[in-house]
């Protein structure tokens, strides 16, 4: 592996760009002013050498990994819709599947050992010009003036989990007690197997999904985080007198699971429900 030493000079970012895309395509990131940086060269996988993972696997969502790469969504039916780069793979590639579960069926990735800007967006431009060179035109998701996969919320994305205690034994009240207390102190509250941007089950991941796409304000509970919530998992079941989780929690009562939310959803029940708890709020 060579390092060598380049001079970024802003014009000749702009040209290499424009001629390479379509007039309008954004980089994900743009050039900065001159300066010196060392970075390594390094030789990544093409996408046609990659294998597509599926998103779910047997009502599961199948685990990518946490690291910088360069990532492509493919839909449901093999088509490739946008080509991505992150800091971490997992978090985008959740986000995407809560916010555009439809056009994300399966997911090519490859870790960027240069984990740099520079390399990152290197990665990302051999990805977009392989796409353009195979199929005549650069992915629906990339092209000019297209926001759904770049422009979502990320304050909701990246909200913490709320957490029953600081790691610390509980004293002077019951698991079944916190969980009062955060059911009522917030307005749309919802316990599942794993955390917003990593759902630990399919379930999990629906219901996430049915409540980012309605772009509600809502705070999520990690039932599998022993350290911070323990005895959760089966305190909530006994609180809700509920067997199963996901659980949803609307201005104190609790609603459902997954397939009740999805049923509220169809009928607009569940979207009447959260404009009425936003008014409470």
């Amino acid at each position: 592996m060579q390092t060598v030493t380049q001079k970024m000079m802003e014009p000749a970012c702009k040209a290499r760009s424009a001629a390479r895309f379509p007039k309008g395509v954004v980089l994900p990131f743009t050039c900065i002013k001159p300066i010196h940086r060392r970075y390594s060269n390094v030789s990544e996988a093409a996408m046609r050498d990659t294998t597509a993972v599926p998103v779910m696997e047997k009502g599961e969502l199948n685990q990518f990994p946490g690291s910088a790469g360069v990532y492509a969504v493919f839909d449901k039916a093999g088509v490739l819709q946008y080509v991505g780069l992150s800091r971490k793979v997992s978090a985008s590639v959740a986000a995407h599947m809560q916010e555009l579960p439809d056009l994300t069926g399966s997911i090519k990735y490859d870790i960027v050992e240069d984990a740099t800007r520079e390399g990152l967006t290197s990665a990302w431009k051999s990805w977009v010009e392989e796409a353009l060179a195979e199929n005549g035109s650069i992915p629906p998701g990339n092209m000019p003036g297209e926001t759904k996969w770049q422009s979502r919320s990320v304050a909701r994305a990246t909200k913490p989990e709320i957490r029953l205690t600081a790691g610390k034994p509980i004293q002077g009240i019951t698991v079944e007690g916190l969980i009062d207390r955060i059911v009522k102190e917030n307005s749309v509250v919802v316990f599942v197997k794993g955390t917003r941007q990593q759902p630990q089950c399919g379930f999990s991941a629906r219901m996430l999904s049915i409540l980012t796409t309605l772009k509600a304000d809502f705070e999520v509970v990690n039932v599998l985080d022993e350290y911070h919530n323990p005895g959760l998992r089966e305190a909530i079941k006994s609180y809700s007198q509920w067997p199963t989780i996901p659980q949803l929690y609307v201005s104190g009562d609790f609603v459902g699971g997954a397939d009740i939310a999805e049923q509220m959803l169809g009928t607009g029940e569940l979207q009447t429900m959260l404009r009425e708890a936003v008014q409470k709020a």
